[in-house]
């Protein structure tokens, strides 16, 4: 019997039942991303006389693809293992149910793109699109980016970028730029499994105009090393997250810059990311995380910070800048502020109502600084009502496990249930006097009713190696006491610690990372 008879022999509602799965595959099917035209490109063997409909018909020159407009839902593939030059600006703007989309085909290398005195790609003004798979660069004294997505003004802002797998180095700007200092209109932007290494500038930079937020932002799984900049960044933000990444030995051009930051941001997740070993060729930053300037409601999270010329963890406001309602929690820093006035955590300027609480720090760096640390000036103004608990201070070398001065001391701000552990003789600082003993601390700061001064029995403090996990180091003993030494647990402080564990169930907290 044929399939035409076996379906007319069902009964009605069997009928019924075969029609609304038919329906419902098809709206899955409609669902999914569909590419309405497939333009092929290849360096060694294509010819700009073809249709580009097929690698048979594939086009050679990033000429003949910057000359057509591409409609909804088309697709520019560039074979594997080509090598181009000039700037790849295709034109097209579309939207995101139906995106276009630049990727590679074929085996072997990514594309590769030099841009020369330009960026490699750039999209500009353009909605909806999708780049996979490239490497690119072009000449570092190009002042350019290697791949540049920037729009301008626009009331509702450019929107859906998502930039995946690719490369960008040796650019004479930043490996991957989506913004731009005037403008930098793009919401819905995804920047997921990158690596951007030894450019000029930064290494991947999400940019939205000042005071005018770009939204709906993630940088995930990537690498940016080697930058002359920063290394992941995104400036004048709202409702993002960057997460499970990793920047190393950026900074060597320029002062005043850090390994993954957010500025003038609001409602920034920084997590499950590792810096280390950044660098500042002045005075300023050089560390590893940064909430900076006038940002609201942003949280680092589950980060492992270590080796870095300045602050493992800057959490700053500065004059009018005001940083608000924000919270560095569960993380760890190992001999950070190797240079000029930092520590595990610097405090800075006009921070306020914010909290640090179950961090590990563990310090050894520039006498100057201290595990946790405070500072500001006339300036930039000082830290006030900051709730700093449930952390781990440890200092070798004799250097401080606290430092506050006497205008951020009297700024409403709270010390209590922190543990401070020195491997040598005991250095707290508190306005303008030094203790060595921690009960007279206590008497004349009134803080730290429930604070400890104690050897916290962590597993290998000082130890810790590369990688954010499983960095045992900083795990507690079982004879810890800082075990169940801290606050109550509230569902404001997060549902995990460090290291994954769920929160819910806990009534009273450890001191440090782990609970």
């Amino acid at each position: 019997m044929s399939t035409l008879s076996l379906l007319a022999s069902k009964s009605n509602a069997g009928r019924r039942g075969f029609v609304v799965c038919a329906l419902l595959l098809f709206l899955a099917w409609a669902g999914m991303p569909a590419w309405a035209s497939g333009y092929h490109v290849d360096s060694a063997s294509g010819n700009d006389s073809r249709s580009g409909l097929s690698p048979a018909e594939a086009w050679r020159s990033l000429e003949k693809v910057n000359a057509k407009t591409f409609q909804p839902g088309d697709e520019i593939v560039l074979k594997r293992g080509g090598r181009w030059q000039g700037t790849l600006q295709p034109k097209g703007s579309v939207t995101p149910q139906k995106p276009i989309r630049l990727a590679a085909y074929g085996e072997g290398a990514r594309p590769f793109i030099d841009g020369g005195a330009g960026p490699a790609v750039l999209i500009y003004n353009q909605d909806a699109w999708i780049i996979e798979g490239l490497e690119v660069t072009n000449s570092k004294d190009s002042k350019q980016d290697a791949m540049r997505v920037w729009a301008g003004p626009r009331q509702p802002h450019y929107r859906f970028i998502r930039i995946r797998d690719c490369v960008a180095h040796d650019a004479g700007g930043s490996g991957i730029h989506v913004g731009e200092g005037t403008y930098g209109n793009y919401d819905d932007v995804v920047i997921e499994n990158c690596v951007s290494y030894n450019n000029q500038d930064s290494g991947i930079f999400i940019q939205g105009r000042d005071f005018a937020e770009v939204r709906g932002l993630a940088i995930r799984r990537s690498v940016a090393y080697g930058n002359g900049w920063d290394g992941i960044k995104i400036y004048s933000g709202r409702d993002g997250v960057i997460e499970y990444c990793t920047a190393y030995r950026n900074g060597w051009k320029q002062d005043a810059r850090v390994g993954i930051w957010c500025w003038n941001s609001e409602n920034i997740v920084i997590q499950f990311c590792e810096a280390y070993e950044n660098v500042t060729p002045g005075v300023h930053d050089g560390g590893g995380f940064d909430i900076d300037w006038s940002c609201l409601n942003c949280v680092i999270q589950y980060c492992y910070s270590h080796d870095n010329d300045g602050a493992g963890y800057l959490f700053m406001g500065s004059g009018r800048g005001f940083t608000t309602r924000s919270a560095v929690r569960f993380n760890i820093s190992q001999n950070d502020g190797r240079k000029n006035d930092y520590g595990g955590i610097l405090c800075y300027g006009t921070l306020q109502d914010s909290d640090v609480y179950n961090n590990v720090f563990f310090f050894k760096g520039a006498e100057a600084g201290a595990a946790i640390h405070f500072r500001g000036d006339k300036e930039a103004g000082f830290p006030s009502n900051v709730r700093v608990f449930n952390n781990l201070a440890i200092a070798a070398d004799g250097r401080a496990v606290l430092r506050v001065p006497a205008e951020a001391a009297a700024g409403n701000t709270s010390f209590n249930f922190n543990a401070y552990f020195s491997l040598s003789a005991l250095n707290m600082v508190w306005g303008e006097k030094e203790f060595s003993d921690f009960e007279a601390f206590r008497k004349a700061s009134e803080q730290e009713s429930h604070g400890l001064l104690a050897d916290p029995r962590l597993k290998a403090a000082g130890q810790g190696g590369l990688g954010r996990l499983p960095l045992d180091a900083y795990r507690l003993l079982p004879d810890s006491p800082c075990r169940q030494a801290g606050t109550e647990y509230t569902l404001d402080y997060g549902t995990l610690d460090y290291w994954g564990k769920a929160l819910r169930a806990l009534k009273k907290m450890n001191i440090g990372a782990e609970q």
